[in-house]
């Protein structure tokens, strides 16, 4: 292949890529300026109520993307259009029930817990407000996964940035109130669903409407499994806030989450970066196998963990500036906390590209015991530490954990290599067969 047909061949890639990294830079730059603005202007308490009510919203939203998401893109390239499009539309109104029964219980728990007193009664409307956010966000995210799937990034890269104007301009209107994280989180919900009807419009007869429930009970043996692994994945990355509000208070809370905002571009970039990357895993595991798929893989994932690593030298030579002039707020330990969440999203860059070799063979299982374990040691080493150390054991923990996880996940993926290899020598001759077929959905060794 010559030199201009191969900048050919790569031109797709690297257009999907670029709004890719575009769109998740948009988003971190949002969150990081809600972020700052909240700390500025609010009061610590408002900011740390803030954080737990998003943290449950990505709960959510990482509940319903592993469950549907998951499954789903290893599904789309075999189905045709009319087929896909019923599919979807299927999912969507399971969706829906689900998210409306699940809302309710919520309703229903936050009443029973302010009645007792389980709750303060400042956080009703805080709870109130989470709950629509979490709605909003579904919907949004349900649309937002189908476009990443189908590889059309440039419509979700136009829907985010009208929901980020509406994102700022609720922080901002959030600083005029003393209720700043109802309000603040009230304006989020607006512009999820502002940025999900667009979507919504952009596939317009790519989702049947009226297509019957029922296609969740056809993913849920898969989806179940990569959803366990994702919460419980979730639990040792954003389950800090809620261990640290149990184990100290509301305003730790504040100052371990405002060390952690400095870094959720590196954690928006590899998220984003790994939408894009798991249907192209998924066509590389296909063609070439483990080995090569994981080669490729290893690129990106030096790639992530250099980018990462400038970002974190630069956040930490501007540190005093950010927290002291930005911020307006000195945190006792910050610059331990900001060391500790450094660390943490270094590895994370470095591991989560390996990890799809192991999730594209639908290894969900042992990804979710695995996900389970490392969560536990996580936050069991996350208590200890904040009872000795205060709110840096927090971070603490989470970096035993992220370790561990790292260490496992490239063990995970080298048995894929090695299960290739045994296959390809007890093929004589080489079947024809696709190695996917023959090796993708069971976790034995």
């Amino acid at each position: 292949m010559n030199t201009a047909s191969r900048s050919s061949a790569y031109a797709p890639l690297m257009r999907i890529f670029g709004s890719s990294v575009a769109d998740q830079a948009m988003l971190s730059g949002a969150n990081l300026l809600i972020g700052l603005i909240l700390i500025r202007y609010a009061s610590e308490t408002q900011y740390g109520y803030y954080v737990l009510a998003f943290n449950a919203m990505m709960l959510a939203t990482t509940l319903q993307g592993t469950f549907i998401n998951t499954p789903l893109v290893a599904m789309l390239p075999t189905m045709s259009d009319s087929t896909r499009s019923q599919w979807l539309g299927s999912l969507l109104h399971d969706q829906r029930r689900w998210a409306a029964g699940a809302a309710l219980v919520s309703m229903v728990v936050t009443g029973i817990a302010l009645v007792t007193g389980a709750l303060p009664t400042e956080a009703g409307p805080i709870c109130a407000a989470a709950i629509v956010l979490i709605l909003a966000a579904l919907y949004r995210e349900y649309y937002r996964g189908i476009l990443i799937m189908l590889r059309r990034p440039h419509p979700v890269l136009a829907a985010d940035a009208v929901y980020v104007v509406g994102l700022i301009a609720g922080g901002l209107l959030a600083t005029q109130s003393p209720w700043a994280a109802t309000v603040a989180l009230l304006s989020a919900a607006v512009s999820a669903v502002v940025g999900g009807t667009l979507l919504r419009r952009v596939l317009g007869d790519a989702v049947d409407h009226r297509a019957a429930p029922g296609r969740l009970r056809d993913i849920a043996r898969t989806g179940i499994w990569a959803a366990a692994g994702g919460v419980i994945y979730w639990l040792f990355n954003q389950g800090y806030s809620f261990l640290t509000v149990m184990t100290l208070d509301v305003t730790a809370v504040a100052a371990v989450a405002a060390a952690r905002l400095l870094l959720m571009p590196v954690n928006l970039l590899v998220t984003g970066v790994q939408k894009q990357l798991m249907p192209m895993a998924a066509g590389w595991l296909h063609e070439h196998g483990a080995r090569k798929t994981l080669q490729r893989l290893s690129i990106f994932s030096l790639a992530l963990g250099l980018g990462a690593a400038v970002y974190v030298a630069i956040a930490w030579l501007l540190r005093d500036w950010i927290f002291i002039d930005l911020m307006h707020k000195d945190f006792a330990q910050r610059d331990t906390l900001l060391a500790l969440w450094s660390c943490i999203f270094l590895i994370m860059a470095l591991r989560e590209p390996a990890m799809l070799v192991s999730v594209m063979r639908q290894r969900f299982r042992i990804l979710a015991a695995t996900a389970g374990v490392c969560s536990v040691f996580a936050l069991a080493v996350s208590y200890f530490c904040m009872q000795a150390y205060g709110a840096p054991g927090a971070p603490l923990g989470i970096l035993a954990g992220e370790i561990a996880y790292f260490i496992v996940a490239i063990v995970l993926a080298l048995v894929e290599v090695r299960r290739d290899a045994r296959h390809d020598a007890s093929q004589s001759p080489p079947s024809a067969a696709p190695r996917s077929a023959s090796l993708s959905g069971n976790d034995s060794p």
